[in-house]
């Protein structure tokens, strides 16, 4: 989970709150409300049910732990992505966003009651266990999940660096119990990586982005000069890979989709208030010069990604390949509260250039290719339509034009949907096992560099 101060977009989120006097905040929650104002009168309600549970439960609970549970419930009836932390919560956040941690490197999350893992981050003991997007964590170390709270779990599966923790797993397609032993690790989020590949047409640069942190934008300049260097000079085009990118923060979104754009819209954010509205366009600067771009997708694409995804997309400036992405279309805000945590709200919706918001329904490639011959089985099921309490798309309004889109290479209706069904085993090390990348490397060969088109301002 990556988290900041300001607005977020991630999609990977902990459950969590504190405990404190209710006096002060709700002083200035509801200001000079009447004593009968019926927010009061609920709160006095409250009031009588902590009062009977400390009477008259089989034991006396901590207080502290009914305002937890009670907190929890209020954010986590709102949306999927409200939470609160208290401050040993938020400690650990602010641990893990400086970039490394001791874990197990798993993108967690929880759909109905279930701890699912969306993915495990390149490199760490996960990924090297072999654990699989979609993969359900069903036992701790043989104690059930059942009933246990996502911020609980990645608390059990956080711990010293060099002790074992194993998993139970059930995954698709196997009837049996998954049991994985796994030795904790420093994580270190290396969020970009690349490396140049070979197409028919040339090198072509490859960039892996595996979330938006704050150096994101930093990042992929510096892997584009890194491999134009190796290239000598010339790069046919790039392949942008942002399979299994759960999100991060809005500017660095904004920021990457200005790395590749001149001009152009690349999204707005629409709140509850009206004035605080926000549009972001791209600046004069492609620095890729327009060379042929190819966005990779899957379900796993979420939120930031998104972003970035529709940008590109719907200015026209690379096709994207791959599946539905996964349909996250809201802004969160990192709240502190007095010392204490704080609060991660949603507070707006975010929209693509075509002025329509992609919540619950995701960017659609311009050439769908599953990553499986059996993609009833994969990941791409889950998606933000799956969490409990998720928005609806609010689009109501007729989207403004955008520029015509282009006709697609003429290779690209020879493009399967999936891959054969004696394609290899998909392993990380090998590209040539990577349908999806190798169906991109085919589209990519075919097209050509353009001068970036935008859409209306």
């Amino acid at each position: 989970m990556r988290l900041r101060s300001g607005l977020m977009l991630g999609g990977i989120f902990v459950a969590g709150l504190t405990a404190g006097s209710l006096a002060q905040p709700l002083s200035r929650a509801f200001g000079q409300a009447a004593p009968n104002d019926s927010t009061y009168q609920q709160l006095s309600l409250f009031g009588d049910i902590v009062s009977q549970v400390k009477q008259n439960y089989v034991i006396d609970p901590p207080t502290d732990k009914l305002i937890y549970n009670a907190a929890n419930g209020m954010l986590s009836g709102l949306d999927p992505h409200s939470s609160y932390m208290n401050a040993q919560q938020y400690a650990n956040m602010q641990v893990q966003t400086s970039g490394q941690f001791g874990g197990l490197g798993l993108e967690v999350t929880e759909v109905s009651g279930l701890l699912k893992i969306i993915t495990p981050i390149d490199g760490t003991p996960g990924a090297k266990a072999g654990i699989k997007p979609g993969d359900i964590i069903v036992e701790i170390n043989g104690h059930s999940t059942d009933g246990l709270s996502l911020d609980d779990a990645v608390n059990k599966m956080r711990g010293t660096p060099g002790t074992k923790i194993t998993l139970t797993l059930k995954r698709n397609g196997i009837n049996t119990p998954v049991h994985v032993t796994l030795t904790r690790e420093i994580i270190k989020i290396d969020d970009v990586k690349s490396k140049l590949l070979t197409s028919s047409a040339g090198p072509i640069g490859y960039i892996r982005l595996d979330s938006f942190d704050e150096n994101a934008s930093a990042h992929i300049r510096d892997a584009v000069k890194s491999l134009t260097k190796q290239a000598g000079g010339h790069i046919h085009g790039y392949i942008l890979d942002l399979r299994n990118n759960p999100g991060g923060l809005l500017d660095q979104a904004v920021a990457v989709g200005d790395d590749f754009l001149n001009s152009g819209e690349i999204v707005s954010t629409h709140g509850r208030h009206p004035e605080d509205d926000q549009v972001w366009y791209a600046q004069d600067g492609d620095i890729t010069k327009g060379a042929p771009l190819v966005v990779l997708t899957n379900a796993g694409t979420a939120s930031a990604a998104e972003i970035v995804t529709a940008a590109l997309q719907q200015n026209r400036r690379a096709l994207v390949l791959g599946t539905k992405t996964f349909g996250k279309g809201s802004v969160q805000t990192i709240i502190p509260i007095d010392n204490e945590g704080a609060l991660r709200l949603t507070t707006a919706l975010y929209f693509t250039p075509s002025g329509k918001s992609i919540q619950d329904y995701g960017v659609t490639p311009n050439v769908t290719v599953a990553e499986t011959a059996t993609p009833e089985d994969s990941f791409s099921q889950l998606r933000e339509t799956d969490l409990l309490n998720s928005f609806t798309n609010p689009t109501k309004e007729s989207a403004p034009p955008l520029p015509p889109a282009p006709p697609l290479p003429p290779v690209a209706s020879s493009i399967p949907s999936k891959p054969p069904a004696n394609w290899p085993s998909f392993d990380p090390s090998k590209p040539s096992t990577d349908f999806q990348l190798q169906m991109a490397l085919k589209l990519i060969a075919d097209m050509h560099a353009t001068r970036t088109t935008t859409a209306s301002n």
